[in-house]
């Protein structure tokens, strides 16, 4: 792209970018859920999980996942139905459903190894296309792009 482009095309190139970047990765994500048999919830909470030497409530996950509790919930009954995690009751808790401990089970660790390998897979063709140093410019850019778009639209 032209540096002396109009703020209009800049932006136009912008959009795109952004905008088809997001549909590759929505797309990937559906084939390898597709692949394992499950759906894009499930997995980034068995993600989430399996990153946790812990397990993590329900209410943890959302917030990590970036969704409401209530899809977190749905989930977690889902995942729990594919006995892939158990959730810990909490005798002692009123809110059970997202405070709860929730941990994979070993046969969620046994999808978990499976999600890794697409993930590596995944990884690997995209890190093909840059160096480090390039990655690394790559990811800070993106991440300044980002908190400048948060700061401009609050």
């Amino acid at each position: 792209m032209a540096e002396n482009n109009t703020d209009g095309e800049r932006f136009q190139e912008f959009v795109r970018l952004i905008s088809s970047t997001e549909k590759e990765i929505q797309r990937i994500r559906a084939v390898e859920c597709e692949r394992l048999g499950l759906r894009g919830a499930d997995l980034m909470c068995l993600y989430y999980l399996g990153r946790s030497s812990t397990g993590m409530t329900a209410a943890e996950l959302a917030r990590t996942a970036g969704v409401t509790r209530a899809a977190v919930c749905r989930t977690i009954a889902s995942l729990g139905e594919a006995k892939l995690v158990e959730v810990k009751d909490d005798p002692e808790s009123t809110t059970r459903r997202y405070r709860a401990e929730v941990c994979l089970t070993q046969a969620g660790r046994e999808v978990m190894g499976r999600v890794d390998q697409a993930i590596s897979r995944v990884m690997s063709r995209v890190d093909s296309a840059l160096d480090g140093r390039s990655r690394v410019r790559l990811y800070d850019s993106l991440e300044s792009v980002l908190e400048c778009l948060h700061g401009i639209g609050r």
